[in-house]
């Protein structure tokens, strides 16, 4: 299970008036993913099912450091990775790390990960799966 962290972010004003337009936006008319890329100004774009994959292996991995007895300090020399950089992937506070460096964390932990290829959920009736752009 994953722990939900909530942290106060430091915004202008503006900057929470455009996020309280645009959540507004997004409830009233529920742009799809398509529609969101094409208006630009998404281009960092991760569907929340992928984010939440990547939580799960973060957390795992964590979980992997923490029963090996291993600090972040140690994970860090193992891994050549940045300690502050861990602990914010450990924390969720930097969301969305790539394969490579998710991998190299793991081989630092002696393990692997590894993908499986199962059938998608069945779709709910009213719901659209968005086709992914290629």
């Amino acid at each position: 299970m994953m722990k939900h962290v909530h942290r106060k972010s430091p915004r202008t004003p503006s900057e929470t008036a455009k996020l309280r337009t645009d959540r507004e936006r997004y409830q009233r008319d529920k742009p799809s993913p398509e529609q969101l890329l094409a208006e630009g100004g998404h281009e960092e774009f991760v569907p929340l099912g992928e984010l939440l994959v990547i939580h799960q292996v973060m957390a795992s991995l964590k979980k992997e450091r923490e029963r090996q007895g291993l600090t972040l300090a140690d994970l860090s020399k193992r891994s050549g990775i940045d300690q502050a950089a861990l602990s914010k992937l450990e924390t969720g506070s930097h969301g969305n790390p790539t394969l490579g460096t998710l991998y190299r964390i793991a081989l630092a932990l002696g393990k692997v990960i590894a993908c499986v290829l199962q059938d998608a959920p069945a779709e709910r009736p009213g719901k659209r799966r968005p086709a992914r752009a290629r």
